[in-house]
């Protein structure tokens, strides 16, 4: 599944190069979970970014399913030691991220109404949503405004108010001077009241007319393409509703955490955020750099069964890094201890206790063997 063939990479600090990984080579068979262990700073976390593709080699070469890794793959998720959860977005909005930045919405999916009326209802609910964001955007007459809205791209809104504001702030002025003209000179041809008040009113004009047709011009395109607007905003509900309602489900995050921000959850939830964010999209392998650093020793644990249960149910490749020696020896049918940086393996300790009590004599043999291995 994943090959990692005399693997080195090396960063640069202007003139210096700070070399990270040296030549390292390892195999991960499909379906399995391997732990990485190895001092702090040793490079495990360029292992994962290049891995991912976030990162280029220096020499050497990654191969996911037998393809080179040269750029960033939508079957590899990762989750990030501080899990990147956007602070300004909702559960749900988190969730579907990784869907919306795919955008793989090339079809509609089938809605279970038949078997589960608990999708109807949330797909009934995120449409009646969508439905008063294109009711605001009308009736304002800020026609993308609203899908944008919906999709929580604000800043694309605000081009459309911004220019708007100042649109009628120069028309006021632009006006008020056009009327002076009028005023001094009622019977003057429509000429000398567009021209006739010199380099002022002249720029002025401009201002507005370029201000105007910016925003006329993002008004048509935006009006003679809202149906395809729509019609993906309907297929990505379609696809949050189908892959990302079941994860939260399961994860425990039913409908009263749908709509609360990250820093209304604990510590334990975000996490679960993360992960229903990494696995919406179905990946064939989940990279997690240190996921569970931050958490409590009782959260850790009951995050730690999460985590084996959904690779046992959905079968991807897993690879964690972590510094935890009791979390590698749960999580990991293979653990690989990495050297000072720059990172080789040192060694790699086939791990038959994974998954087992942690209170059982071979689970605290293990965990023994591999503080050995790492003193």
């Amino acid at each position: 599944m994943i090959k990692i063939d005399r693997l080195c990479l090396e960063y640069r600090d202007g003139r210096q190069t700070i070399p990270v990984i040296d030549n390292l080579s390892l195999e991960i068979r499909e379906g399995e979970s391997v732990a990485i262990l190895g001092p702090s700073g040793c490079g495990k976390t360029s292992l994962l970014y290049a891995i991912c593709g976030l990162v280029k080699p220096t020499a050497g070469t990654i191969y996911v399913d037998g393809q080179a890794v040269e750029r960033p793959r939508r079957d590899v998720a990762l989750i990030f030691q501080d899990l990147g959860l956007l602070p300004w977005k909702t559960v749900w909005k988190n969730a579907s991220l990784s869907l919306e930045l795919t955008g793989s919405r090339a079809s509609f999916p089938k809605l279970s109404s038949a078997d589960d009326p608990a999708f109807q209802k949330e797909w009934q609910r995120r449409k009646k949503s969508l439905f008063w964001a294109y009711f605001w955007l009308v009736v304002t007459g800020a026609w993308a405004a609203g899908q944008r809205f919906y999709l929580d791209r604000p800043f694309s809104a605000a081009v459309y108010l911004v220019t708007l504001g100042l649109d009628l702030i120069a028309g006021g002025f632009y006006w008020s001077e056009v009327r002076k003209m009028i005023d001094l000179k009622p019977g003057a041809p429509w000429s000398t009241w567009l021209w006739g008040g010199g380099w002022p009113q002249v720029l002025l004009f401009c201002v507005v007319l370029l201000l105007t047709a910016e925003l006329i011009s993002r008004l048509m395109y935006d009006l003679f393409t809202m149906p395809r607007q729509i019609r993906e905003a309907n297929l990505l509900i379609a696809q949050q509703v189908q892959n990302v309602k079941p994860l939260l489900d399961e994860l425990g995050l039913d409908s009263r955490f749908y709509d609360r921000y990250p820093h209304q959850l604990s510590g334990g939830e975000r996490q679960r955020v993360a992960l229903a964010r990494a696995l919406a999209t179905h990946p064939k392998v989940l990279l997690m750099d240190e996921p569970l650093a931050a958490l409590d020793a009782f959260n850790r644990e009951r995050i730690q069964d999460l985590l084996l249960q959904l690779w046992k149910e959905r079968g991807f490749t897993q690879i964690i890094v972590t510094h935890d020696v009791q979390e590698a020896v749960f999580l990991g049918s293979r653990i690989v201890v990495l050297t000072e940086r720059p990172a080789r393996i040192k060694t790699i300790i086939d791990n038959p206790c994974m998954g087992t009590s942690r209170t059982s004599p071979a689970f605290y043999e293990k965990v023994l063997e591999l503080r050995r291995e790492l003193s």
